[in-house]
């Protein structure tokens, strides 16, 4: 259910990979014989309880039946995401594109969806030549990747996941012939099986949500999210966040930010996590940490430019949890001024004995604000604010504001709720 298509921009480079693709695969003799069952019936339990990757299975089953793509999609019902995709010669690029943005045009999914478990789709025989003729999904996507012909179904629907096995031919190979559907369906059941022992390999499990509970507790606005912008986990910080700005929001459980940094965001996530699937052992490390600016272009009351600032990070479950196929998450930190923590008065109370007076210096000082400023803030004399910023770097022990300001940030109330 992958589908190869050619981005605009990407040009002849993409023609080049493309044509090298469609040529290097030649057919290979298919083998279903009980010896060829029973090897791939024991692949399939070995590797669902080592949770090493599946890809040598998915290799010999291709050969086998004689396909020339096999891809295994997973769907995590929990979260309402797309959170694993492997298989056999599936280039990187066209997956991801698929995943990403073609999905959604793909005439032959929700038909899938609807089918019970293990009742086999033919592309066929439900979408005639004269659909494929004018269809875009196939004018434009599938038929210049030579995969035309599909056979697929589900192979576990339960209350955490949807699984799919297709199976990919070209136009000259015709539709999966039905000898090879036959021994799929005796395959199926051990595929199943291992499948739903396997099932934390295929979803985002609290162990692959790096430390769920953490990130719930995080005073900091974080949400986590597939590379197509599908929201895995909000915190309490970041929700509050979207009450206050109009720069971030969630629509139909995709994260949202005006169309230009929604774009870069969606761009740079996907080249992440194009990146990370191809990654090179000997290559030198990515930075850990990408930082994107949001300027509203429409500022409010008093003239000022509204900013939201945006750090994200791609995450690598199959780090943690030994399965190749699930998506990495990506991670992202808001700054908002609004949203930004506050500095806790009992807290400074307690740790320097700090007067009210001097709490609302510290914190206003903390929130980036000159000394002029808090005068005015406060409605009292510039003298008075520097006197009382002398007796807060007294009681704690600093001297300059960027060392006050340093201590203030990072006290612990700062940084998780109790």
């Amino acid at each position: 259910m992958t589908i190869y298509a050619i981005n605009s921009h990407e040009g002849l480079a993409v023609r080049y990979s493309l044509h090298k693709w469609n040529n290097r695969v030649e057919a290979a003799p298919m083998d279903l014989s009980d010896r060829a069952l029973e090897r791939l019936i024991t692949k399939a339990y070995e590797e669902m309880e080592s949770r090493i990757e599946w890809r040598g299975f998915y290799e010999e089953l291709t050969t086998t039946i004689g396909a020339k793509s096999i891809h295994m999609l997973g769907i995590d019902k929990r979260h309402g995401t797309l959170s694993y995709s492997d298989g056999a010669n599936l280039p990187v690029q066209g997956e991801l594109a698929y995943m990403q943005r073609y999905r959604f045009i793909d005439p032959r999914l929700e038909i899938i969806l609807q089918r019970p478990v293990y009742e086999w789709l033919h592309c066929h025989e439900v979408l005639d030549e004269d659909f494929v003729a004018k269809n875009p999904f196939y004018q434009e996507f599938l038929i210049p990747y030579d995969r035309r012909y599909l056979t697929a179904c589900k192979v576990v629907d339960s209350s955490d996941a949807i699984l799919i096995l297709a199976v990919m031919r070209g136009a000259a190979e015709g539709p999966l012939p039905p000898e090879s559907v036959a021994f799929l369906d005796r395959l199926m059941p051990h595929l199943a099986r291992a499948c739903r022992l396997g099932v934390k390999n295929f979803i985002y499990s609290t162990q692959a949500l790096v430390g769920h509970t953490l990130v719930s507790k995080l005073r900091q606005p974080v949400v986590l999210m597939s590379s197509a912008g599908e929201v895995v986990h909000i915190n309490e910080s970041a929700q509050r966040l979207l009450r206050q700005t109009r720069l971030v929001r969630i629509e139909a459980g995709k994260l949202c930010l005006p169309a230009p940094q929604q774009d870069e965001l969606l761009g740079k996530c996907m080249a992440l996590e194009q990146a990370l699937k191809s990654a090179d052992d000997t290559a030198p490390a990515a930075p850990r940490f990408h930082t994107l600016p949001v300027i509203d272009s429409c500022p409010g009351e008093g003239g000022r430019d509204e900013r939201l600032y945006t750090f994200f990070s791609m995450l690598a479950p199959q780090d943690v949890m030994g399965s190749f196929g699930l998506r990495p998450i990506v991670m992202l930190f808001f700054y908002h001024p609004m949203s930004a923590p506050g500095i806790d008065s009992d807290l400074l109370y307690a740790a320097f004995g700090l007067t009210p007076a001097e709490c609302r210096v510290a914190t206003l000082l903390a929130e980036g604000l000159a000394l002029k400023e808090i005068a005015d803030a406060l409605g009292t004399r510039h003298d008075t604010v520097r006197k009382q910023l002398r007796a807060i770097y007294q009681k704690t022990s600093t001297n300059r504001q960027p060392d006050l300001i340093r201590l203030l940030l990072h006290l612990p109330h700062n940084v998780v709720d109790s």
